[in-house]
């Protein structure tokens, strides 16, 4: 008779230690041959921290605009302005650099970048800072890096994160620059306060965070990680690593050629007009908001705090209906909703902040931070949604097109609402009297005089009211707001006649 066969051997202790993962993994209920990583939440983190720290820099004397006055003899909004120009400039070339460089490389480089401005602005000694032109620099090389970590969120979420969680990743990395903004009130308006002298250690604590956020970034941040979480993250694989297809370019972009293609998606514009509504609306009120909150009478100690709780719920805000997306997939009912909130936000806003009504200060506050939480969700939700409509375009070039068209418009906003805080519109009945002039409604239901009698530096536009408000007595509201609400009633309008095809989602569902 035959001897059995020997077992088979099982491998030493030794060797299964050597051929352990380097990164934990865990399976997809919904596709076993697909693995989820546990160091995507880390690249997550670092993007976040990244994208902190970049916002944190460009809204840093927003609780103290004083300071900075006073120290540097300049209107800060200057620089925010600069910050924002140089974004939309370094968005052009996004899509391109990281084509060439991959994910890894100038993610490396951008944050060396940001790391040598923000020393620039803060120099290193403590007690005084560099010249007002080396400041300028500094804030023109953040601007410039910035757009390497906003716009890389959707391209992290396809190439780490599973179909479920990519809205809620992308959510959370975009929003994370609300927390830098966060920063800036709590740090700049609480520790710093109006007090010029404090502002070269506040800026220097910055610098240290940003190096921080660097050094962590050098060390441990990667492309992609060893295998796919999703079908259509493999099918991106296989396109990386197959032969470069010939793509007709500009003055030696492919950018330009991209940018035209995907404005002729369908569904894609719509879902842009919301990304930049929701970023204008949010960066002017994060640039204004201790200003505006004076005009409401909010007391002076609590502006850093509503400040601070105004960014911490659009993160919340995106992460909590990013969430909610993620399992409905209901891009446009959700951005549809939070953009008719975030509207009727504003209304109330602009009648408690008008120079004639007085609004109770608990009802400001409320009001701003259910505003916060509603408008917030719609960046992140649209990015995802232009994704999806527009796949399998280049997810950089989708990103690069909404942070270039948010940050010109807000860079375009900015002065405008800086220029409209100071008019005052006040609306009268149709058969009230009309002010000095003794305007009437034969001048076609649209008419208005222009004094500055009774409030210094202030604008008097008087209209009388559209005839579905039918108001029985006379309210006023500032021309900022009025701003805000065209946008927003604009892009309701806009987007509610779209329609938008899911196409990403349709390749994993059928894997």
């Amino acid at each position: 008779t035959s001897l059995p066969p020997p077992p088979p051997r099982r491998p030493s202790l030794a060797v299964t230690q050597r051929r352990r993962p380097l990164l934990k993994a865990k399976p997809i209920a919904a596709a076993e041959k697909y693995t989820l990583y546990d160091s995507r939440w880390a690249h997550l983190f670092m993007l976040s921290f990244l994208a902190f720290v970049s916002d944190w820099v460009c809204f840093a004397t927003a609780a103290n605009p004083g300071a900075f006055s006073s120290a540097t003899g300049r209107d800060p909004a200057e620089i925010i302005d600069l910050f924002l120009l140089c974004n939309v400039a370094s968005c052009f070339l996004f899509t391109d650099i990281a084509k060439a460089f991959g994910l890894q490389r100038v993610m490396v480089a951008a944050s060396v970048l940001m790391t040598a401005g923000c020393f620039l602005r803060s120099g290193i000694d403590p007690s005084s800072l560099p010249s007002y032109d080396m400041i300028r620099l500094g804030t023109a090389l953040v601007g410039f890096s910035q757009p390497f970590f906003q716009c890389s969120p959707p391209l992290l979420s396809a190439t780490w994160f599973g179909a479920r969680e990519r809205a809620t990743a992308t959510a959370t990395a975009l929003n994370a620059n609300q927390l830098g903004i966060a920063a800036a009130f709590v740090v700049g308006g609480l520790v710093v306060g109006d007090d010029a002298s404090k502002l070269p250690a506040y800026f220097l604590d910055i610098s240290a965070a940003s190096l921080v956020a660097c050094a962590l970034t050098c060390v441990f941040f990667r492309s992609r990680p060893p295998t796919p979480p999703t079908a259509s993250a493999q099918r991106a694989v296989e396109k990386s690593e197959a032969p470069p297809e010939d793509e007709p370019t500009f003055l030696g972009l492919r950018y330009p050629r991209l940018l035209i293609d995907l404005l002729q998606v369908e569904g894609f514009n719509p879902s842009l007009g919301a990304f930049v509504c929701s970023i204008g609306v949010t960066n002017v009120i994060s640039a204004f908001a201790a200003e505006a909150l004076q005009r409401a009478e909010c007391p002076p100690a609590e502006l850093a705090v509503v400040g601070a709780a105004f960014q911490v719920a659009i993160v919340l805000g995106g992460v909590l209906v990013g969430g909610y997306v993620d399992e409905t997939r209901t891009f446009k009912r959700t951005t549809l909703v939070c953009l008719m909130v975030a509207t009727a936000c504003v209304t109330s806003l602009g009648l408690a902040e008008g120079f004639d009504q007085h609004f109770p200060n608990f009802v400001v506050v409320g009001v701003l931070l259910l505003l916060g939480g509603f408008i917030g969700p719609v960046q992140p939700i649209n990015a995802e949604l232009a994704v999806e409509v527009a796949y399998p375009a280049d997810e950089n070039a989708i990103e690069a097109t909404q942070q270039l068209s948010g940050n010109l418009a807000s860079a375009l906003l900015v002065p405008l609402y800086q220029f409209l805080a100071g008019v005052d519109v006040t609306f009268v009945p149709s058969d009230a009297p009309h002010g000095p002039l003794g305007l009437s409604k034969a001048a076609g239901g649209f008419a208005r005089a222009v004094t500055a009698a009774g409030r210094p530096d202030v604008t008097t536009i008087t209209l009388i009211d559209p005839e579905f408000l039918d108001v029985e007595r006379a309210f006023d509201m500032r021309g900022d707001d009025i701003l805000l609400l065209l946008l927003l009633v604009g892009t309701i309008g806009f987007f509610s006649r779209a329609d938008f095809d899911l196409r990403r989602s349709a390749v994993d569902d059928a894997s």
